[in-house]
């Protein structure tokens, strides 16, 4: 199974960081972050809406310039809020990156940041229009629960399905793998969780915490 580091490891990282990814990419197969469109028409990389939560600013990703979310302080870290370019130039040859789409929009750009650095990259969305405006490269369908959700990433079109851990069952896991879907199971924050999902089968762990990544693959 491969280990997707969640957010740079957010567990022991400032999540969506420069600094975080940089930490992962030695340690993971594959680096997980989210994408957004700032004030000034970049994409960057901040799970939430606003800033809040995870820096020292306030207000909507919308409303700051790049310039402005780079100048703040993630989780009381020297590091502020990246764009993709800077995250695809921190990505090593060899590692994956994995860049969810929070919002319609971003996947074109997404598309070439990563064609002009020859970074390889997984699509993913909980939102399917997100996931289909995506056309060169490989995509998955993040979904909560496992109801129809190989279904409908089929019908888009994707390489992989992304599963909640609790819907994440050795049924579901060997119908994607029918489909021709490799299924990434998230976000494991317990012992037991990676031998559980690897338990069903699945070819990869999204993880916030290091020491959960599966060992002996």
């Amino acid at each position: 199974m491969n280990c997707i580091a969640h957010r740079g490891f957010c567990g022991v990282n400032p999540e969506n960081t420069v600094p975080a990814v940089e930490d992962a990419a030695a340690r993971a197969d594959a680096v997980e972050v989210d994408v957004r469109i700032c004030g000034s028409g970049d994409l960057v990389v901040c799970h939430d809406e606003t800033v809040d939560r995870t820096t020292d600013g306030s207000g909507p990703v919308s409303a700051h310039t790049a310039e402005e979310l780079a100048d703040l302080s993630v989780q009381g870290s020297d590091a502020g809020v990246p764009t993709v370019e800077e995250v695809v130039a921190a990505i090593p040859d060899g590692v994956t990156l994995h860049a969810e789409l929070k919002e319609r929009g971003t996947g074109e750009g997404v598309e070439r940041i990563v064609d002009d650095a020859a970074c390889e990259t997984v699509v993913s969305s909980f939102d399917p229009e997100a996931v289909s405006e995506v056309e060169e490269l490989p995509t998955a369908l993040a979904v909560w629960e496992g109801d129809g959700a190989v279904e409908r990433a089929a019908e888009l079109g994707c390489s992989f399905l992304h599963v909640n851990l609790d819907a994440c069952t050795s049924d579901l896991v060997e119908r994607a793998h029918d489909a021709g879907l490799d299924v990434n199971g998230w976000t494991v924050r317990g012992s037991g969780e990676t031998e559980a999902l690897r338990d069903a089968g699945v070819d990869g762990v999204m993880t916030d915490f290091p020491e959960y990544c599966p060992s002996g693959d």
